[in-house]
């Protein structure tokens, strides 16, 4: 959710550094930032509102520091203003915090530091964390910091600075944090993102542990104070892969690399055989298949269920994962749970995981960050392939999902000793963008309406309920997604001459139906959208057709999603909004 950096070096001017790399986190969170450096026993704490840009502005890069910290934040306790703005010190000035996740059992604890005569100079719950290792003066750092993290109730990654070393102490629990080190600094961060420049390795902290770092040695331990060893990942392309080249926003650049990343991942997948471990014996018991995800990955798991049901002739349903775990799921080991989430951090949809692991579930990862905590906690990983994807609207990587999705419905259908249901290459024949200069026009009258609506049966339904999620996020344009069919059922009275309604159809054998929900909605003074790539017909009274490329239906809703993609980044950028940080919103999610 918030972004963090903590950094070593054995030259001055570290600040630089630190803001450099901070703005590549700026993604997961951008209400506010702040910095903390250290030098002769005293802090040096600097904060502003907004964009990394303000903080910038108010350091001097010549600096002679060799320790910080820093973190831009997205707001959960508190309010966005200077006060709430990490780091936070402790009341005696000897700690400094940065710290994303949530503590859940605050409230408690602020009344325990009362008792110590300690007050809160802030409304968050991080500044919790320096006020409880301010207590204890005489012991060993590292033993007060696991005594404190044993106090938490909820999820955490913390990074601490005390006065008098030129060292950080970390802990993480449920919220990722990772460690990188050469011979001239050692850097902390929230995302292995920011180590694509200067190092060969990194390390993922273990959840539940904590460290001491210094520039000469990375000391890990578990909650017992008992040393870790930990293995170094090797920094990858896909660290790498976050630079902006041409484009003014990464939304753009990220739809624009729709055909680039499914190509690369059909060759991925073709090269490397995923599915090894998904064979007969891996689904010989199962019963019913559960798909669990959140925001756009969820959607992905609606598509998902939708493609398993019809290919592979599994029960399967999709799930929210923040509904899930209240849900008394009836799960066991004669069901497959498969986790969808971009980020792999997802906190409801980890929690799932852990649930479904306990009651005996196979489980089934389907992420686009392979170091992610959802990847290393499934029995099974399928990669999406898509490359750092920067933007909050979620993009390619939705995109990536279904292809993902369809491979394995179509991978499980063969399980079952069925033919092929549809030739997925036919994907690598497509124009993805075909038509796309015409939504200029579209966005025109999506700004002249009041009421937006988004209706399709079956997948096409699954679309529109996408289309209206990334219209909402960057553009704040109050809108409607609901199946065709259940127009009549209530929403319908909506409908008016300030209406315009998408009609998303692809399936031939539901055209009519689709038609025959317009024909209400024109009755009503509505204006029609269809989005299609099938023939229609000419007598209709539809007041605007967008086609995109024909492909099999089955495939379709692969390439229906791009046209409405592209109308919800146009949109924002013509109401002067940034689209790939959209109000309220963060890209990772990684409290409750």
């Amino acid at each position: 959710m918030c972004g963090i950096i903590g950094y070593l070096s054995t030259s001055p001017g570290v600040s630089k550094k630190i803001i450099h790399n901070l703005k590549k986190l700026e993604y997961r969170g951008y209400d506010s930032s702040g910095i903390c450096l250290l030098k002769n026993d005293k802090f040096f704490v600097k904060k502003s509102i907004g964009e990394i840009k303000n903080l910038q502005k108010k350091l001097n890069f010549n600096d002679d520091y060799t320790c910080g910290i820093a973190h831009t934040r997205w707001a959960t306790h508190g309010k966005v203003n200077l006060k709430n703005t990490h780091p936070h010190l402790s009341q005696d000035k000897t700690w400094a915090v940065v710290h994303n996740g949530i503590i859940e059992n605050f409230l408690e604890l602020t009344e325990y530091l009362k008792s110590q005569n300690i007050s809160l100079s802030s409304e968050t719950d991080s500044e919790i964390i320096p006020q409880l290792m301010s207590i204890n003066k005489n012991i060993d750092n590292i033993e007060k910091l696991r005594n404190v993290t044993c106090m938490l109730r909820g999820s955490y990654a913390i990074c601490l600075l005390h006065k008098n070393e030129q060292a950080i102490y970390i802990a993480r629990r449920h919220s990722p944090l990772y460690i990188a080190q050469n011979k001239n600094s050692t850097m902390i961060s929230s995302d292995p993102v920011t180590f694509g420049e200067d190092y060969e390795y990194y390390y993922a902290l273990p959840d539940d542990c904590l460290a001491k770092v210094d520039l000469k040695d990375i000391s890990v331990y578990d909650s017992n104070l008992k040393k870790v060893n930990i293995k170094p990942c090797e920094v990858g392309s896909f660290e790498k892969s976050a630079e902006l080249g041409k484009y003014p926003y990464y939304a753009e650049k990220e739809i624009n690399e729709i055909p680039k990343i499914i190509d690369g991942l059909m060759l991925n997948y073709n090269n490397v055989d995923h599915f090894k471990n998904i064979d007969k014996e891996f689904i010989k018991n199962i019963k019913k298949i559960k798909l669990i995800g959140c925001g756009t990955a969820y959607h992905a798991c609606f598509m998902g269920a939708k493609f398993i049901q019809k290919d592979a002739e599994i029960e399967a349903h999709a799930e929210i994962a923040s509904e899930f775990r209240y849900s008394n799921p009836l799960i066991d080991q004669e069901t497959l749970c498969i986790f969808l989430s971009q980020s792999g951090e997802t906190a409801d949809t980890l929690l799932s995981l852990e649930l479904a692991k306990k009651m005996g579930a196979k489980t089934i990862a389907i992420v686009n960050v392979p170091y992610s905590s959802i990847a290393r906690e499934s029995d099974i990983v399928l990669p999406l392939c898509a490359g750092m994807e920067i933007a909050v609207m979620s993009t390619k990587a939705y995109n990536a999902m279904l292809v993902v999705l369809k491979l394995l419905s179509e991978h499980l259908r063969k399980l079952n000793g069925k033919p092929m249901n549809v030739d997925i290459s036919e994907l690598q024949n497509v124009d993805y963008f075909k038509n796309i200069d015409k939504i200029d026009e579209i966005t025109d009258l999506v700004l002249k309406h009041e009421k937006i609506f988004f209706i399709g049966r079956a997948e096409d339904y699954v679309t529109a309920l996408e289309a209206g999620l990334k219209l909402k996020e960057i553009t704040y344009i109050n809108c409607i997604s609901i199946p065709s069919g259940e127009l009549k059922h209530g929403t319908l009275s909506l409908v008016d001459m300030k209406s315009l309604v998408f009609v998303i159809a692809t399936d031939q054998t539901l055209l009519a139906k689709n038609l025959s929900s317009a024909s209400e909605i024109k009755a009503r003074g509505g204006k029609i959208i269809l989005v299609t790539n099938l023939d229609v017909p000419c007598d209709m009274d539809i007041d605007y057709i967008y086609k995109f490329d024909k492909i099999d239906s089955s495939l379709s809703s692969i390439l229906s999603v791009i046209p409405f993609q592209m109308l919800s980044y146009k949109t924002c950028v013509k109401l002067g909004y940034s689209p790939d940080k959209p109000r309220n919103l963060a890209k990772s999610v990684t409290v409750e």
